[in-house]
Order: C-alpha cells, then sequence, then structure tokens
C-alpha cells in the first residue's frame, strides 16, 4: 500500500484484514461503520456480529508491529444490517443503527496500557438492547445522542412517520420511551432512498441540534447572566428539522423534562435571500455548526451545499399579518418561527472527477461530519468520495464576538473553499457501480482522517487546512483600536499562497481496470491541474521561502556580530565588576578599622576628661558610702572571726570535759543555750549575706568606672 495514502500502515494490521474479508460486495449506498472517539478505533465486523476496537494512537510508534485488538461482542447481536455507528460523548455507550432497528451497547471499562478494555482481554462479552419496533411501515431516519444530557444517555430518533422519539438509556436498563411528538403529517406511504421524489416533499430527512438558549430569557433581562446560577432546566437545545423539499423547521422547547410538555414544532424558517425553488427540492442532511451566531449547513442530492447564518428575523410593521397558523390537516398545525436562515453562499462538490463541464454530473445523498477539534472545517462523505470544507466566515464571527468597538462587519469576499480528498468515481465509471464510502473518522492532534472504502482498503490521510486564519490573542489590551495594526505572520501568508480553487483528489476507483484512452485522459486533467493550481503556486511559495531565507540568513549573520559583540561588552564588564568588587572589600575593611579606631579615641577622651559630670559626682559619692561600709563590715566581720574562734576553742574544751564528765543540763540551760546559738547563727548569716552585697556592689562599681 502507498505511505502517501495509508500512513498509519493500518491495512497491514489484522484488524482491517478482517474487515476486509467481512465486507459485503452489495452495498451501494454510503454508510459509516467506523467511528473514533479518545484515540480509539471502533469497527463493526457483520460477519461475526461484534465491534472490533483499536487504540490508533498506540499504532504511530508501532508502524512495523501488528498491534492487537479487542472484540467486543454483544450479548443479543442485531438480526438487522447496521449500516451506522454513533458512540456518546462520555465513550460509555454505543449505537448501532440501520433503518430498520437500533442496538445499543453498554461498553465496559478502559484501564491498563495504552488505556485499554478491562486491561487487554481480547474478547469482552457486553451487554446490549436491541429495540425498533417502530411498525412495519416505519424506518429510521436519523439519530443523534442529546448533548444536554447530564449523564449523556438520551437518544432522539428521527423517524418516516415525521416524529420524533427520545429513549433513556441508563446503563444496566434497558432503553426506555420517554417522549414522543411529531413534527409533520404521517406521509402516506414509507420513502425508501434518497432521493425518492415522491415522498421528499413530506418527509424529514434529517435534524440536528442548534446552540442552546434560554427557554425564558425575559427572565433575564435585568440580571447579569455571568454572575445568575441558571438552573439546568433553563437551557434548551433548539432542534433544526431538514425536510426532503429544502424546508427547515425548528423545534424548541425542553425535551429532557419528563413532566413538561410537548416540545413547540414551528414552522418553516424563512431563508434570506429568497428564491424560487426554496433552495433546491432534493435535500438529504443538515448540520449546525456550535458557533455565535450558529452557521446551518444544508446538503443537496446534487452535490450543492448552503451555508446560512440562523438569526433572529427582523420583521416590519406590514408583516405582523403573517404571524398565524400554517395548517397541515385537521389534527396537526405548525407555528411561524422568530428565526430565519440567511443563506451567505452556495458550494458546489464536484461528485466524481469529471474533467468537463459537459460530463454527465452524478447525484447521490451526501453525509456532513464535523469536525470537533476544528469548527471552521466539516467533511462530505458520498458515494464519490470525500471533500473538505473549509469556513473563513467562523474566523470572522470570532473577530465580530470579540470587536467591542462594533465597527468590524464579517466580509463575504472570503468564500469557503473546496478540498476534493479523494474520488472513488471517474466520469467513465458505470451509473449503477457501487462506489461508496463505508466509514469515516477523525483522529485528532494532528488531525488524521480514516475512511473505510468499499473494496476494503483503508485511507489514512493527514489533514492540513491552509485556509484557517487563527484569530491571534493580544498580550496586552489595546486602548486605541482605530490605531491597531496586525503584522500578517509567514505562515499565514504561505497559506494565502497555496490557496487554490481546483483540488486534484486522490482517486480509488477499484480493481476496474481503464483503457488507454480513459487513463490518458485522467492523467492530462490531473497533469493540467497541477500545473495550473498546484506547480504555479508552489514555485511562488518556493521564491517567497527563498527569499526569506536569504533575509533571515543576512539577518543571522548581523546578530552573529552583534552577539560577539555583546560577549566582548559582557567581558569587559564581568572584569570591571570583579575589579569594583575588590575595591569594595579593601575600603569597606578600611572603614571597619576607622570606626573602630574612633571609637577607641572617644573612649580615651572621655576617661581622660578633668571635670566629672553630676551623674559621675552621685557615683563617686555613692562608692564614697560603700567604702565606708566595706570598712565597717570588714571590721564586724574580723570581730566575728575572733569570736568564732573562741566559740571554737570554748567547744573543744567542752568537748574534752564532756568525754572526762559527763554534764548534765537542767531543762533551762538547755533552753538557753539553744536559744542563744540560733540567734548567734541568724547574726551570722546576716552579716555573710551584707558581705556578698557589698562585694557585688563594689564590683558593679568597679566596672562602671572602668
Amino acid at each position: 500500500m502507498s505511505s502517501c495514502t495509508d500512513l498509519l500502515h493500518l491495512n497491514e494490521k489484522g484488524l482491517f484484514k478482517d474487515i476486509k474479508a467481512s465486507l459485503s460486495s452489495g452495498t451501494k449506498e454510503t454508510r459509516n461503520i467506523l467511528e473514533i472517539r479518545d484515540n480509539v478505533l471502533y469497527v463493526w465486523n457483520a460477519d461475526k456480529c461484534c465491534m472490533l476496537t483499536l487504540n490508533v494512537a498506540a499504532t504511530r510508534g508501532k508502524i512495523g508491529e501488528d498491534v492487537p485488538y479487542q472484540t467486543l461482542r454483544p450479548t443479543d447481536p442485531p438480526i438487522f444490517e447496521v449500516t451506522n455507528v454513533l458512540i456518546n460523548d462520555s465513550a460509555t455507550q454505543l449505537a448501532l443503527w440501520s433503518r430498520l432497528g437500533i442496538a445499543i451497547i453498554e461498553l465496559p471499562k478502559r484501564w491498563g496500557k495504552d488505556a485499554v478494555y478491562e486491561g487487554g482481554k481480547k474478547e469482552i462479552l457486553c451487554m446490549n438492547h436491541n429495540f425498533g419496533d417502530f411498525g412495519a411501515t416505519t424506518e429510521i431516519q436519523r439519530m443523534r445522542w442529546h448533548p444536554g444530557s447530564t449523564n449523556d444517555s438520551h437518544l432522539l430518533i428521527l423517524t418516516s412517520e415525521n416524529s420524533f422519539r427520545l429513549y433513556e438509556c441508563d446503563l444496566g436498563d434497558a432503553p426506555r420511551l420517554v417522549k414522543c411528538w411529531k413534527v409533520g403529517r404521517a406521509p402516506s406511504s414509507s420513502p425508501s432512498k434518497i432521493p425518492d421524489f415522491t415522498s421528499l416533499g413530506e418527509t424529514a430527512v434529517d435534524f440536528d441540534f442548534a446552540t442552546p438558549t434560554l427557554r425564558k430569557p425575559e427572565m433575564f433581562v435585568d440580571k447579569n447572566i455571568d454572575e445568575e446560577t441558571i438552573d439546568w432546566n433553563q437551557i434548551e437545545w433548539p432542534i433544526l428539522v431538514l425536510r426532503g423539499n429544502g424546508e427547515v423547521l425548528i423545534v424548541r422547547g425542553n425535551v429532557l423534562l419528563e413532566n413538561c410538555e410537548n416540545p413547540v414544532v414551528l414552522g418553516s424558517l424563512s431563508m434570506y435571500p429568497s428564491t424560487d425553488d426554496n433552495y433546491g427540492i432534493d435535500s438529504c442532511s443538515i448540520m449546525c455548526l456550535q458557533t455565535t451566531p450558529p452557521i446551518v449547513v444544508v446538503a443537496m442530492c446534487t452535490g450543492k451545499i448552503y451555508h446560512a447564518i440562523l438569526l433572529r428575523e427582523i420583521l416590519d410593521d406590514d408583516d405582523d399579518d403573517r404571524k398565524t397558523w400554517s395548517q397541515y390537516g385537521s389534527n396537526y398545525s405548525l407555528h411561524t418561527p422568530d428565526d430565519a436562515l440567511y443563506v451567505y453562499e452556495c458550494v458546489e462538490l464536484e461528485l466524481g472527477l469529471l474533467f468537463t463541464d459537459d460530463d454527465k454530473k452524478y447525484n447521490c445523498p451526501i453525509h456532513l461530519h464535523c469536525d470537533k477539534g476544528n469548527k471552521s472545517r466539516y467533511f462530505c462523505s458520498h458515494n464519490a468520495g470525500i471533500h473538505m470544507v473549509s469556513l473563513p466566515m467562523v474566523s470572522q464571527l470570532e473577530e465580530l464576538i470579540h470587536d467591542n468597538s462594533g465597527n468590524y462587519l464579517p466580509s463575504l469576499l472570503n468564500q469557503s473553499v473546496l478540498q476534493y480528498l479523494f474520488s472513488t468515481r471517474t466520469k467513465h465509471t458505470n451509473i449503477d457501480e457501487a462506489t461508496p464510502i463505508l466509514g469515516f473518522g477523525l483522529l485528532q492532534e494532528p488531525c488524521v482522517l480514516i475512511a473505510l472504502l468499499h473494496t476494503g482498503i483503508v485511507i489514512d490521510l493527514s489533514v492540513i487546512d491552509l485556509y484557517y486564519l487563527p484569530r491571534i490573542e493580544q498580550l496586552e489590551p489595546i486602548m486605541n483600536t482605530a490605531k491597531k495594526v496586525n503584522k500578517e505572520s509567514f505562515d499565514v501568508y504561505i497559506k494565502k499562497l497555496l490557496r487554490r480553487d481546483i483540488s486534484q483528489p486522490i482517486t480509488k476507483i477499484g480493481s476496474r481496470s481503464m483503457s488507454l484512452s480513459e487513463s490518458l485522459e485522467l492523467l492530462y486533467h490531473a497533469t493540467n491541474i497541477f500545473r495550473t493550481q498546484h506547480f504555479v503556486r508552489h514555485d511562488k511559495v518556493r521564491e517567497e521561502i527563498s527569499k526569506k531565507v536569504r533575509a533571515l540568513k543576512a539577518l543571522k549573520s548581523h546578530l552573529l556580530k552583534e552577539l560577539d559583540t555583546l560577549m566582548e561588552t559582557k567581558k569587559e564588564l564581568r572584569q570591571t565588576a570583579e575589579r569594583l568588587a575588590e575595591r569594595y572589600e579593601d575600603i569597606n575593611d578600611k572603614q571597619k578599622e576607622l570606626a573602630r579606631r574612633a571609637e577607641e579615641v572617644l573612649r580615651l577622651v572621655n576617661y581622660k576628661e578633668p571635670l566629672m559630670t553630676s551623674i559621675e559626682r552621685a557615683e563617686a559619692e555613692e562608692l564614697k558610702k560603700m567604702d565606708m561600709k566595706i570598712h565597717d563590715m570588714q571590721i564586724r566581720l574580723e570581730q566575728l572571726k575572733k569570736k568564732s574562734a573562741q566559740q571554737t576553742v570554748h567547744t573543744n574544751s567542752t568537748e574534752f570535759n564532756e568525754k572526762r564528765k559527763e554534764i548534765v543540763f537542767t531543762h533551762n540551760q538547755e533552753e538557753a543555750a539553744k536559744e542563744n546559738l540560733c540567734h548567734m547563727a541568724k547574726n551570722i548569716k546576716n552579716l555573710v549575706d551584707q558581705v556578698k552585697q557589698i562585694k557585688a556592689e563594689i564590683s558593679l562599681s568597679y566596672i562602671s568606672k572602668q
């Protein structure tokens, strides 16, 4: 397989080998049995009635290896042929559906390496619930997960009887019908395949959710919505319903509230500017981009796509009589809505690789796919291949919202750009030859398109948007917006140069061999497109890049010289700083030495001063008094010492006499001796304390004098 169409080498993986072997050759219409969510690819194997999953992000680092895939086997496989796979945003439930029935599969938990299901078990049995008993003549037109569901479990289904059915699919429980309401009268017969011009005018063929709004905005007229706490039940998600004749209905009301009445179905939206054919009679799909205001995309089976902005309709006073009821039978009526669609452009897809304007055009249903990572583009899959449509209006609306001056208005000069990514049909393909797209998915960061062709071949292309100009955020607010100048970056300038009106898609026309004349015509057509649209622009880009490189080289050499000069200056500054630091240390040491000498001189001057201050005189008098007290204390201390020596001699003699003769004291003599001894001990203690105090005072006085 060529690496330009299989960057991840998915055709070499065992999963897609099994899928290729299980595909039926009788598929005529484009379907979508492939889905990607959180880097995990889900694809339905119709032969074994199971869901195969593969972590596509893990294959990027293992190009030469066959990464094992997991099998999710439902407990009750559906008996109808699965044509579409739809997973909810939280990746907890997966819906398999076709026109005849729906199956809800509860996905298991993911953990372990590469975040695989149940740690990497090869085959997992999953609980599922089948339902779809809508009637023998009722078919499913479209189904979507409701974005306003708090637990991401509400499924909205549009049937061929012009009615909606809302189911709540809680984990572990069977789906429960919450609400059912009509959006038009039931057709006389069930429609078959699109386009069926006998019933397109009376049947709703597709729907999508618009941006959320408040149910009762008049309650918040005088309040700041940013500061108010809004109840979740006050938010509604309007539903845009597309009919086959091009009419767009709008359904308002919070359909998730069970105790609330049925939603209000408003009549067909006015489309401006008005046309005779009401913008086509073979509409097939609708999509609402979540912008402000929302952009509505309506696709026709002929390849025409209309881009419109959903806005509140401004009416004159003469149009008040238009606010009436539109009757559709005896038991059904529609209100006239207050909103309108303002169509600002129409683009036409090239369904198949046509070489001239005289070639017979091919018609088929168009399936629209949004890009969750980039609101400024979407993709179209059909029986002739895949297109990518870039919308510059999205970035202009963002500029309009962030422009506070009110002087900015979107321009219609920057029209949307079509890119034919790859084609499965040419003008030589037979009209009854089936070339549908069986699967479509987007792998984000970076964006890689993965598509499953009718031949079983997988196409994975890296998608680059050359037409989206991101809005540059200012780091600081600009006060004067009139003098605001935005410099165009070089990559944006190169993107503008690479813009082209016609793209050359990669051709995948199956195994049918082409004649020499057909191959030569295809070669001439591709060569002409490359010469006029690619090579000229690439040469211009090469010249601009070379010019930019020369300018950057000259700037680089100048900056290198400036860098050398700055390095020399830095070296000189470092040397000067070191020299100044050494001088500072020397000066600091000298200053400290001078301060110490000044303190010593001041002390000596104060010490040799002939006159004393009053404080010093008072202290001298105090010292004299203390000296006299000390002298008296010393005399008394000498007396005490003499008396103590006498007492010692007397005690010794007394002990000697006691040894010789026992002396017996009377009671009065003992008491008198004890009292004398106690009195003498107290006197001695007081004298010792006074001596210690006098010594301490003498020491303090001497220190203060010094």
